[in-house]
């Protein structure tokens, strides 16, 4: 089985579990027990318990949905700024296209990871708010390989003769540059998931993403860190989810790309 394979059938069974594991039938994920503090594996609970006597399967089986769904919304909204910014860019002639690269440098320049704590402290940790500026954050990478990879497509033989029949921008970036520039946004959107994934994570982690009770792996990990020397479970699991989507996305789209001809 290739790396590919293995890592599509990682992603699927990710997404199935976002979605599925509500109804299954677990352990509750805020039932606290006392007396099962930190307990290892048994039969009652197949990964032990966390600090407050918590399933950890449960949470951690859960604490996908917070962050996938989280970072699915962000790069939807960076894959649609990005894409056009940088066919704007691609389009435009002369200082236009020039400027908006200047300003896309800018926000590329820009600490991603303060710039969502500054945000978070200052505005709130509203979905919504963590959404957009997720977005903004992480479009100007695909903004970048949009308004590259349209240039060498805009400058063929079959995009002169669409504009010399009279056909409009918009049909030439429809009809034209998207269908041989689809697959290098894909894969720059799977890398960039991969990149928002963790930085929410970072966030959840450093207390300014995912609010406790929610069970969310960066929030698990910042939770559990403190008892490792007593039970290593609560921090490993939650490591090993987040780390086989990472990985499993980056195997997915790293042999995917290149402009179709």
């Amino acid at each position: 089985m290739t790396r590919r394979r293995i890592g599509l059938w990682v992603v699927v069974g990710h997404a199935l579990l976002a979605v599925v594991v509500p109804w299954l039938p677990l352990a509750s994920v805020s039932e606290q027990e006392p007396g099962q503090v930190l307990k290892g594996v048994s039969s009652r609970h197949l990964l032990g318990t966390d600090h407050l006597g918590r399933d950890l399967l449960a949470r951690t089986l859960l604490g996908g949905r917070p962050s996938i769904g989280t970072a699915l919304a962000a790069v939807l909204a960076a894959v649609l700024l990005g894409f056009v910014l940088g066919m704007a860019a691609a389009m435009a002639s002369g200082w236009i296209g020039d400027l908006l690269m200047r300003v896309n440098d800018v926000l590329l320049a820009l600490p991603s990871l303060l710039v969502l704590m500054l945000v978070a402290s200052f505005v709130g940790r509203q979905t919504w708010v963590l959404v957009l500026t997720l977005a903004l954050m992480y479009a100007p990478p695909i903004a970048r390989v949009v308004r590259g990879a349209s240039m060498s497509v805009l400058a063929r033989d079959f995009v002169v003769a669409a504009r010399m029949r009279g056909a409009g921008p918009v049909e030439i970036v429809v009809g034209e540059v998207l269908p041989n520039i689809r697959r290098v946004v894909l894969t720059e959107a799977g890398m960039q998931f991969s990149w928002i994934l963790l930085a929410f994570s970072s966030l959840s982690f450093l207390g300014l993403g995912a609010n406790p009770p929610t069970p969310e792996w960066g929030l698990m990990i910042a939770e559990s860190r403190t008892f490792m020397t007593i039970n290593p479970l609560p921090v490993v699991a939650p490591i090993v989810m987040l780390a086989s989507l990472v990985l499993a996305v980056n195997s997915l789209v790293d042999r995917s790309g290149g402009a179709s001809a």
